[in-house]
């Protein structure tokens, strides 16, 4: 009797904490899932910010040493533009996140409009990267050597340039009167646009200029 009675005891304890178990393991995925959930949802806004900051302090710094050597009388003739290495890396972990996306997409076999906008930001990705790894601006003296996204390359001079326009944050530069190419606002230019100063090169609106040009 008092071995059924213990035996009772021992099965009820058994059960009692089991189903603890089992309830507490399902409340602790709940709250991994949910954190997940505000991770994958937030992480990337908190990403761009941080980039964004991150950049912005970098063209301040590098504008303070510019600064610190005019001061000094130092006029750097010397110099490169082109894609900030941490924006390349950035691009490239999110090229690997969207095709890793979009073969899972193709494995669970998912609906083809699904797969279709994974793999247009994969393209974009792909596109991204070539052109931020190819695209360069090299300045020597008053040469400048211009390499496209594609390869190509151009070298012309300072008085070469007829004129600059600025869209927002971006630079087109139009050489013996052709636009040749752009500097987007992700890349630091203001070393460039110094020389363009000195050099007295004009550097207009661009609503204005196509104002101007349409009214011809």
């Amino acid at each position: 009797m008092r071995y059924e009675k213990l035996r009772f005891l021992i099965l009820d304890f058994k059960q009692s904490f089991l189903y603890s178990w089992n309830y507490g393991g399902q409340k602790m995925n709940d709250f991994l899932r949910m954190c997940l959930n505000i991770i994958t949802q937030i992480g990337p806004y908190l990403v761009v910010l941080l980039l964004l900051k991150y950049l912005v302090n970098l063209q301040q710094k590098r504008a303070k040493e510019r600064e610190e050597e005019q001061k000094k009388g130092i006029i750097r003739t010397h110099y490169i533009i082109k894609t900030e290495k941490f924006l390349v890396v950035a691009f490239i972990v999110g090229t690997i996140f969207f095709a890793c996306c979009t073969a899972m997409s193709l494995r669970e076999k998912e609906d083809m409009f699904v797969i279709c906008i994974f793999g247009i930001f994969f393209l974009v990705g792909i596109s991204g990267i070539v052109n931020m790894v190819m695209w360069k601006l090299e300045v020597n003296g008053d040469e400048i050597t211009w390499r496209s996204t594609f390869g190509k390359k151009r070298t012309f001079r300072f008085g070469d340039i007829t004129y600059c326009e600025r869209k927002k944050g971006s630079v087109r530069v139009y050489v013996n009167g052709e636009k040749l190419f752009t500097i987007d606002s992700n890349i630091d230019k203001e070393e460039f646009m110094e020389d363009i100063e000195r050099r007295r090169i004009p550097v207009k609106p661009y609503w204005t200029n196509q104002h101007k040009k349409n009214r011809k």
